[in-house]
């Protein structure tokens, strides 16, 4: 379930703790082998990976250290990524010389996609991945292109490179060389187009290493209740499978490691043994720990997660307070269901009744009870890591979710729509 390549074979992205580094790493963990502390770099081999990639937002004297390893990393025919080191004058490139330059941070918002910026001729093809939409906020400084270098976005008025490529150093080593600072301001989650630059630039990276990565699209429905309609419902298979994933049916008492290590996503449908669960939290929370996401539907009278909370009912009266209110709808979960898809043959209240507190860092997706006092009927959390590859937590405080909505052409799509969102947080598609 793992998302890593190849041991040996895969990427390496060091940081030196800062938050807007790891919250990049956390969002395209999907694309990237090893997270590496740059003061731990003295205890690693770096000719094990395929490539390394010095983000930006690294201080300035984190790097100096580490110069020879780095050099010698390249040397050996390792490919390295270097965005935004300012002077970057620690790397052993003959002849790279770094003008320093004003940082026109609001260029991206007062003029749109296009700046004083523009790809050089003939086209890198990293941009038939990276257009130039992706590349233009704003630079610091820029390069000149030595030779056997090849620029691929350049200042308009000639004033040098923003984006280089060393393609054949002598030794056979790579180099691709950035005065931009996507990691920065993605982490940041304030400049579009760096979210852009990273979508396109980790699965580019990937492709060129011979990279693939698993699908991540491996359901499994845990089959908690005897009840037909619960233990093999109609229509899910086909909703997960228009959503491409593959489905699989495992009785609740198979729940194990095993059974684990062979999904991506684990739905826990509302009526189950609370106790067994229990005694499975530990299997759980190493498959969250390792980036598997969880869908729970529950009510807990006796919670068996550390992290869940239990059930509590809102006033049933008057009837306004079983209806559910989508209150943020920020991953596309809700929004194509239709008016009204949490009635079930026109009656409200099945969907869900009350609510659980969520833990910190959690998202309130829906509100029910009185909208004077709304409470989360629906949340989103990821589990915390130090590696930043946790999985996901939806908690639906309710009734099976397979059967909504009931009508339209949506109909039965409501658990597709969070397998999908899940997965897309995963692969760094949607950002949480």
């Amino acid at each position: 379930m793992a998302d890593a390549a190849m041991p040996g074979k895969g990427i390496a992205y060091i940081h030196w703790g800062n938050s807007w580094q790891l919250r990049s790493f956390q969002d395209f963990r999907h694309y990237i082998d090893e997270l590496i502390y740059i003061h731990d770099l003295p205890k690693v081999d770096l000719s094990r990976y395929a490539a390394v990639v010095m983000p930006d937002a690294m201080d300035a004297g984190a790097a100096l250290p580490h110069a020879p390893q780095l050099n010698a990393y390249l040397k050996g025919g390792g490919f390295l990524v270097v965005c935004l080191q300012g002077h970057a004058d620690w790397l052993d490139i003959p002849g790279l010389r770094w003008t320093p330059g004003n940082c026109r941070d609001w260029l991206w918002w007062t003029k749109g996609e296009k700046l004083e910026v523009r790809l050089s001729e003939p086209h890198h093809p990293i941009t038939e991945s990276l257009p130039l939409s992706h590349m233009s906020w704003h630079w610091g400084g820029s390069y000149n292109v030595p030779e056997g270098a090849r620029s691929i976005l350049e200042i308009d008025d000639g004033g040098g490179s923003l984006f280089l490529e060393f393609p054949s150093l002598p030794g056979g080593g790579r180099l691709l060389l950035a005065t931009l600072d996507p990691h920065s301001h993605s982490g940041q989650r304030f400049m579009p187009a760096t979210t852009r630059f990273l979508r396109s630039f980790y699965p580019w990276l990937n492709r060129e290493l011979g990279i693939e990565r698993p699908a991540r699209n491996r359901f499994t429905y845990l089959q908690c209740s005897h009840v037909p309609s619960e233990w093999h419902p109609d229509g899910l298979e086909d909703s997960l499978g228009g959503a491409g994933f593959e489905t699989f049916f495992a009785p609740l008492y198979q729940l194990g490691p095993e059974l684990l290590e062979k999904a991506d996503t684990l739905y826990i449908p509302s009526s189950h043994d609370e106790f067994f669960l229990k005694s499975r939290a530990e299997d759980l929370i190493q498959f969250l720990a390792r980036g598997g996401n969880l869908i729970i539907a529950a009510e807990p009278c006796q919670p068996w997660l550390p992290f869940m909370a239990p059930f509590h009912a809102v006033p049933p009266r008057p009837f306004t307070n079983i209806k559910v209110r989508i209150r943020d709808d920020r991953f596309g979960i809700f929004s194509d269901l239709g008016d009204g898809f949490d009635g079930w043959k026109g009656v409200f209240g099945q969907y869900v009744r009350g609510w659980t507190d969520p833990p910190p860092g959690a998202i309130w997706l829906t509100d029910i009870g009185p909208e004077h006092d709304p409470k989360p009927a629906d949340w989103i959390w990821q589990y915390p890591t130090q590696t930043g590859r946790g999985g996901y937590v939806f908690m639906h405080n309710g009734d099976n979710m397979t059967r909504y909505p009931d009508r339209g052409p949506k109909k039965e799509a409501l658990l597709a729509n969070i397998a999908v969102a899940l997965r897309k947080l995963s692969t760094g598609e949607l950002l949480f």
